[in-house]
């Protein structure tokens, strides 16, 4: 290759180069961006010393999820008290007969909850218009905290029983991500583990488009 010629392919491979940087950073948040958005989008990061839990990866969550939803959170509502439901025959069923035979009372966990108008369902079951997203009180620390007006990313479960007649959902961290600047995502949780961090390194500060692409990669 003479030198014209070699000129010619470097400016071509240096224009390419620049301009594949310059779509790259349109379509993600800057650094200190990200960071001036974390003091209203925290990751959460508390912990339960008295349960034994560790982190579980996004693809995990979508697993056992019925939906993934865009939704708006509407208030926070009252504490719901929620009786387990203990089948005879099932585990919970046993338990809830000991519990009885020792003069315990059922075990009945109060669910923090959130009301919210659901955008858009992303991937699985239709979810109706309102519903109720929830998670155990006893996690309250290590949840996230969210406010009226914020706009999120879900993975839910429907909850059993009579919560499921209501059309309520539980959701965790671990499949939640905050809409930001109107197109793009935070993560409510990172983590040292490498298949978590894998996946909040390609989505966290991304467009909403991108991750909704890799929540379906991953739902197939």
């Amino acid at each position: 290759m003479n030198k014209l010629k070699r000129k010619a392919a470097l400016v071509i491979l240096t224009t390419v180069f620049v301009i594949g940087c310059s779509n790259t950073s349109t379509d993600a948040l800057e650094q200190s961006r990200i960071q001036e958005l974390r003091k209203d989008y925290p990751l959460s990061t508390g912990t339960v010393p008295y349960i034994n839990m560790r982190d579980i990866p996004f693809k995990e969550i979508l697993d056992i999820a019925d939906s993934v939803i865009v939704a708006e959170v509407i208030s926070q509502v009252v504490d719901v008290s929620v009786e387990l439901p203990a089948e005879p025959g099932t585990p919970e069923g046993k338990l809830a007969e000991k519990d009885k035979s020792r003069g315990f009372e059922p075990y009945k966990p109060t669910f923090i909850s959130y009301e919210v108008t659901v955008d858009e369902v992303i991937i699985g079951d239709e979810v109706k218009d309102t519903v109720n997203m929830m998670y155990n009180s006893e996690l309250s620390e290590m949840e996230p905290r969210l406010r009226p007006g914020m706009k999120i990313i879900a993975a839910v479960k429907k909850m059993a029983g009579p919560q499921q007649e209501e059309g309520s959902y539980s959701f965790t961290r671990y499949g939640t991500y905050y809409i930001v600047d109107d197109r793009y995502v935070l993560s409510a949780f990172d983590s040292d583990s490498e298949e978590i961090s894998n996946f909040t390194n390609i989505t966290n500060g991304r467009t909403i488009d991108h991750l909704k692409s890799k929540i379906k990669e991953l739902w197939n």
